[in-house]
């Protein structure tokens, strides 16, 4: 049974942060890749939460790469059914900002 992708108002922003980054600075066809990985990887982690590296055993958080320039957090919530979108991350940013 696949998890329900809940969205975080931090997730959504991040989102559009960089969907917008690419609308500034990128060409249509680089932001439908953009947009269509990040479906597909949504995809995956509804019907497979837990393939994806584990950042934080304690919080149940884990991350993929979207791009070398993207890494999406989420979190499980095995009780809900859920998986929680939490951060769309600029990877070129200072780690040191990272809060999850």
């Amino acid at each position: 049974m696949a998890y329900e992708i809940r969205w975080t108002t931090r997730a959504r922003d991040s989102h559009g942060d960089i969907v917008a980054y690419l609308e500034q600075e990128w060409t249509e066809r680089e932001i439908i890749n953009f947009i269509n990985t990040v479906e597909e990887k949504l995809y995956l982690i509804a019907i497979y939460p837990d393939l994806f590296i584990k950042t934080n055993n304690k919080r149940n958080i884990h991350k993929t790469v979207i791009s070398k320039q993207v890494v999406l957090f989420y979190r499980k919530r095995p009780s809900k059914q859920q998986v929680e979108l939490m951060l769309f991350w600029d990877t070129r940013r200072n780690p040191e900002g990272l809060k999850l």
